[in-house]
Order: C-alpha cells, then structure tokens, then sequence
C-alpha cells in the first residue's frame, strides 16, 4: 500500500516509517510531507491508501489539512497524530471521518494494532466495491451481447486504464476441460485478491465460455506476468490469451469483441504468452492467417458433424489453394497440431501442405471417440433449455453437461439450427415471460424476471421489449 506520513519533524517522519518497516517488511511504499499543503499536493499526486497526519504542523495543521484531502481521496485511512491529548483535536478527527487518533510518541504494540483493523477493514471494503463491480461488468457484458454495445449502458467507475484479459482453453476431453478452467479461474482471482495495484477486478466467463479478467490498473504488468506464468505451466494444454487496454468499460466491451473476431488466429499463432491485440493487428499477413484459420474450422466443423463428401471436397481444394500452401509455410505448426491433434485425436507430423493435408483427411476419416457429434439431436439441447430456462443454460454450463467444448457447442447448434444459440435461450425465455404476464396480471416485472433466469430487471425489460415491442409492464 501507499502510506503518507505528514509531520513537520523529520526525525519523527523516519522513525514511524522505520516502525512500519520493522513490523510489515517490503511490504509497503512511503511518501513524506512536512506540512499540511505539502500533504493535500502529494494526495492529489498519488492518493494514499493509509495517512498519518500530524495535528501541529506549519502553513496548515493536520486537521486542516484532512478536511481537504478527504475529499480528494475518499478511500483514504486518515489516522491523527497528536502529542497532546485534547479530548477536542480528537473530537474533530472523529467529525473529520478520521480512522484513528494516536498519541505521540506512537508504541510499536498500538501501532500494529491499527495497522492491522486497517489492512483488514481495507480487504472488505475491496472485496465488497468488487463484488459490485463483477456484477456491473457481466451484466453489462451480457446485455451488450445481446442488444448491442449502443443499447447497454456501462456504469461508470471513473477514467481509469482498464485492461482485458481473455483466455481460450481449446480442450475435448470434458474432465480436463473443467480442471484447467477451474484452476486458472481460482488462481488468477486469488492473485487478483492479494494486489491492492488493481483497483478492481473481474474474473468471469462471458457468454461464449472464454474466461475473461478485467481490471482497473495503472500498471498491469504484475497480472501479466503472473497469467503469462500461469498459462506456461500448462505445457501439453492449448491456453491462448489476448490482451487489449482502453479508458472505459464500454471501450473494454468493444476490445473484447475486437479480440472475438480475430481470436482463430491462435490455431496458427503461438498466443501462450498474453498477445496484445494491437500487435497482432499489425502483422502484414493477418488476413491471409485468419483465413487459412477460417478454412481449417470449416473442415473441422464438418469432419465433428461426420460430412465426409464434404470434407473430401475440402480436402481436394486445399491441395489446389496455393495461398494456403503458402501461408502453411509461415505458421507454428506445433500450435497448429498441439490444436488439431486434440480436436481430431490424431497426430501430426508433416512438415510440407501436401503431407498436412493428407493427415488432415485420414484424421477426420478415422474419427471415433466423438461419434455422438455426427448424429447429435439438437432437441435434446432444446429441451433441455425449455425444462431449465430459469436456470445456468449460459453456453459454458451446457456444453460441459453435454460433454462438447464451448466452440464447438456453439458451432454445432448454428450448424444444426441456424440459430444462436443466445438467441434461441432469449426467445425461449421471452415466450414464457409472456406466458407467465398473461396468466397472472398481477405478477411484477421483477418477479416475472427472476422466473425466466433474469437477475437484471433492467436487463429483462429491455430485451422483452426488443423481441415484443413493448415494455413488460405494458405488455
């Protein structure tokens, strides 16, 4: 944390730091003030986490000086220091928002005693704000995702450098699936937890099954670093992560989508490390890769689903594409096949496109551990939805019930349907909205809400009045 220790006395400024210094080691950093002016332009430099302020000092006194400083730094700890023990300087740090008043010279004892109630009244109240703004960011993330970024408003958390994380963890096998996201999940919110640095923080998943974290921090290197590390120590598992910074939420959203778009890339890309988007926007052959990625889902989306005329026609106009041939020779092939090897159960091993595409077809003619794919009803996903709406049917929850990956879950139901599969879970929720409003006119919006799987009453409205027309209270 940062610590401001204002007092005129050098001597005593040292000698409380030393004390702090003694009792939390490296734990914390320290700015000086001799005075009450110079104490109010260092918090409006850097707001500090935890103050001490010394009533008598010159130009301005301590008291004086928090007066102002409270309201430039809210989440401020002010703790009074004081050699005189006047029942009045205390009443006033009290009327002040003061955290504590402490007689000078300070004990070791007391002063840890503080020091503690601080860091631990510091905890909740971090974890308390953040709980608000997880919920902020997936609602609204959700909400753009289906009415678009210019219907949804991102609440405002003040102009802060806001950075995105989004992480794609390619795995089939269902077991390994849940233990890598369960695991980078709860190791990077711990991390999260334990940083004051970041001044919020949202782990989730969104509603493509991509983990995302999103945090407010000037310098985010720390949790790159820690991601970068986290990801590494998966050697054999397929973990891609991008990266994008904006000033707002809103702008974070449209990073977000930013990095959807170009996310295929890391088939042919080696994204283990957090690849900022912006540097991957400018690589020279960025099309070309996205579209030899684009081919190669097309024929994996059809050897899943068990097309094998289809994936023969592939197959033969691979050979015949010299772009792709040409493409293939600039790509790491080892991420290439670490992908394709889990998807198709197949190795991998050729180092010319002709060889490549021969492994690629004897691949998806060999397929046989996902043979439930070719055949899949997609009534059981519906009924499934119909029977659960007002549950989890979020695509990361239903694709881990059914044993898919969330791609291609969601690739299979667009196949199959048409359809979204976000939009097919809205329509079925909506429908049974106007059922439940028909048969009771006396139910409220916010009932009716949370009966069909809403917890954003806001939310609700305005998707049902997107898909009816009206509002649900008119309706």
């Amino acid at each position: 944390m940062f610590i401001l220790i204002a007092d005129d006395e050098k001597m005593i400024r040292l000698s409380l730091q030393s004390m702090l210094e003694e009792l939390y080691p490296n734990e914390h950093m320290y700015i000086h003030a001799s005075n009450g002016q110079a104490a109010i332009a260092q918090v409006q430099k850097l707001p500090p986490d935890i103050a001490f302020l010394d009533i008598r000092m010159p130009l301005m006194n301590g008291l004086e000086a928090l007066e102002t400083c409270r309201k430039l730094s809210p989440s401020t700890k002010w703790i009074i220091l004081s050699g005189y023990a006047d029942f009045e300087y205390a009443q006033k740090a009290i009327t002040l928002s003061a955290y504590s008043y402490l007689l000078k010279p300070v004990d070791l004892a007391t002063l840890k005693q503080v020091m503690d109630d601080i860091v631990v009244l510091k905890n909740q109240e971090k974890e308390h704000d953040n709980k608000l703004f997880t919920l902020d960011v997936i609602r609204s993330f959700n909400m753009a995702d289906q009415l678009g970024s210019d219907e949804t408003s991102f609440l405002p958390y003040g102009t802060n450098s806001y950075v995105i994380y989004q992480i794609y963890i390619d795995e089939q096998e269902k077991e390994r699936q849940h233990m890598l996201k369960h695991d980078l999940f709860r190791s990077i919110d711990d991390f999260c937890r334990r940083n004051l640095f970041l001044f919020y923080h949202a782990v989730f998943f969104n509603t493509n099954g991509e983990l995302c974290v999103i945090c407010s921090a000037k310098d985010p290197s720390h949790l790159t670093f820690f991601i970068n590390s986290q990801i590494r120590s998966y050697p054999h598992d397929m973990i891609s992560v991008f990266t994008a910074a904006a000033g707002s939420l809103s702008e974070i959203y449209e990073e977000s989508r930013r990095i959807s778009r170009l996310s295929e890339i890391r088939l042919v890309y080696d994204c283990r490390s957090a690849a900022d988007i912006r540097s991957l926007t400018e690589i020279p052959i960025l099309h070309d890769l996205l579209s030899f990625c684009e081919q190669i889902d097309l024929f994996i989306q059809n050897a899943l689903v068990g097309s094998r005329e289809t994936i023969r026609q592939l197959s033969a106009a691979f050979i015949q594409n010299l772009k792709m041939k040409e493409i293939f020779d600039n790509i790491c092939l080892s991420t290439l096949y670490l992908y394709l090897e889990d998807v198709l159960a197949h190795s991998f091993t050729a180092d010319d496109f002709a060889g490549f595409v021969k492994e690629l077809h004897a691949a998806a003619s060999e397929l046989s551990h996902i043979e439930p794919l070719r055949n899949f009803d997609i009534t059981v996903i519906k009924d499934f939805v119909h029977q659960n709406y007002a549950k989890d049917v979020s695509i990361a929850y239903v694709s881990e019930y059914f044993n898919l990956s969330p791609t291609y879950f969601s690739k299979l139901f667009h196949e199959k349907t048409g359809q979204k599969y976000i939009d097919f879970v809205t329509e079925v929720r909506i429908e049974n909205a106007k059922k439940l409003i028909r048969s009771n006119a006396n139910i409220s919006v916010k009932q009716t809400a949370e009966a069909v799987g809403y917890t954003s009453v806001r939310h609700f409205s305005k998707i049902f009045q997107k898909y009816t027309g009206v509002l649900p209270s008119n309706y």
